[in-house]
């Protein structure tokens, strides 16, 4: 059988459990060195049981399957696996996208061109090999925390989005604030190359770091020790939709290269996780300005002063 067999692991969840292992699964897959996989769920009770797949290219290794599940507290999961028949599974998922539409955003892919409005900032953003199309709570999240402080005035001449996936919070920054310099970083080279191509099919304006002029600046990173963010920084805004326990253990480093009177927008929390998180950002010296709930996740708007 060919490496790039397309095999399914599917099985039934309660519907908050369902969406909770579609976001995991994104964001886990995004850290290895894998295509990671396409995640759909379908009713099949009144709400409550979810039919759930995940679609992997090529045969996954069980330990690969192991630490998504238990990642996604799913450890003892009864699901299935084989090997489907071959279909064009990009076109597939893309075709199961809708258009979102996030205050000003309006977040698409090319099948949709057709329907994308003329009095709205509109990101074109392929399904693909990085996280963040917009479809998820927690994307829709940040763009609204972004949308909101575009429209009260909050105008940063600085932003990190970081862990940025698709790029699409990058995108919707450079959009709103044209002047600022925005620095779109991941651990993942992958999901830095997904973000540049997104970067230019919507016409962003791609700088190296270090240009002292407005645009967005790719870069790969682990951490926040890179000498690129003190060459960049501080920054008047930081995002990170990412998951909860990195984001409680890189808050040192996310208020350490926040601006004094900056703002950070943080994802990717479940709400029973947002009080621990939230903790993490007070013990060093943030507060609490917003906070948004969508479905069973979180989204954190703080501030350093």
């Amino acid at each position: 059988m060919s490496d790039d067999t397309v095999w399914c692991i599917s099985g039934e969840l309660p519907r908050d459990k369902a969406e909770a292992l579609e976001y995991v699964v994104e964001i886990a897959a995004d850290r290895v060195e894998m295509i990671p996989p396409t995640v759909t769920s379908f009713e099949v009770e009144d709400g409550k049981v979810w039919m759930t797949q995940m679609f992997f290219v090529g045969e996954p290794e069980p330990d690969l399957v192991a630490a998504i599940l238990a990642e996604a507290e799913l450890a003892d999961w009864a699901y299935e696996s084989e090997p489907v028949e071959d279909r064009d599974w990009v076109s597939e998922s893309q075709r199961l996208l809708a258009p979102v539409r996030e205050g000003r955003f309006f977040v698409y892919g090319s099948h949709d061109a057709d329907k994308a409005p003329d009095d709205t900032v509109n990101l074109l953003i392929e399904a693909g090999q990085a996280f963040g199309t917009g479809q998820h709570e927690t994307t829709s999240c940040c763009l609204a925390l972004i949308d909101a402080l575009g429209t009260e005035g909050y105008a940063p001449a600085t932003v990190l989005d970081l862990g940025t996936g698709s790029g699409v919070l990058a995108l919707a920054a450079h959009r709103v604030w044209e002047d600022a310099r925005v620095v779109a970083s991941d651990i993942d080279p992958i999901a830095v190359e997904v973000a540049v191509e997104n970067l230019a099919v919507n016409r962003a304006i791609e700088r190296g770091i270090g240009e002292d002029r407005p645009g967005i600046a790719p870069l790969v990173a682990d951490g926040l020790d890179a000498p690129a963010f003190a060459e960049e920084g501080p920054f008047d805004l930081v995002t990170a939709n990412i998951l909860a326990a990195p984001l409680i253990f890189l808050a040192p480093g996310i208020a350490g290269v926040t601006a004094k009177g900056g703002k950070v927008i943080l994802s990717g929390i479940l709400q029973t996780q947002a009080d621990e998180v939230l903790a993490a950002y007070v013990a060093e010296g943030l507060t609490l300005e917003k906070k948004l709930e969508r479905g069973d996740w979180a989204a954190l708007q703080l501030a350093r002063n």
